[in-house]
């Protein structure tokens, strides 16, 4: 049951955001979110996080893009869209879970990672810090 919930929880995040990069022209960071069901760090800030990501992007200035690396069907499916973005080769050397990547939009650098454990507050004022920039 608490999988299924989180399995909706992830769904809905990726249609929001998804939504919200709409709203503006385009993105100026992109997160690359690492998760996997088996991630201990995940399952207990997954859902929490999730929602504070989406309370601090009503601007659109972040798209979020999952990186599911539960098994190797759900690594396939997450590098499709990782590939689509221009990520693939900068990602490289990021396979732990329960972080965030963030990268400039324009340019694929790296700008910072934030860690799904951080609490809400620090996920506000983390990204409300790195678009200052953008």
């Amino acid at each position: 049951m608490k999988n299924l919930k989180l399995m909706m929880v992830t769904t809905l995040f990726t249609i929001l955001f998804s939504v919200g990069a709409f709203a503006q022209n385009s993105p100026k960071i992109i997160a690359v979110i690492n998760k996997a069901d088996w991630c201990s760090v995940c399952k207990a800030n997954e859902e929490r996080a999730m929602n504070a990501f989406k309370e601090n992007n009503k601007d659109g200035v972040y798209q979020f893009v999952i990186n599911d690396i539960s098994n190797a069907e759900t690594a396939k499916k997450s590098a499709i869209e990782i590939n689509k973005l221009g990520l693939a080769k900068v990602m490289e050397p990021y396979k732990a879970t329960g972080i965030v990547c963030l990268f400039d939009a324009k340019t694929k650098k790296p700008i910072n990672q934030l860690l799904m454990s951080l609490s809400s507050e620090d996920i506000a004022k983390a990204m409300a810090y790195f678009k200052m920039d953008k």
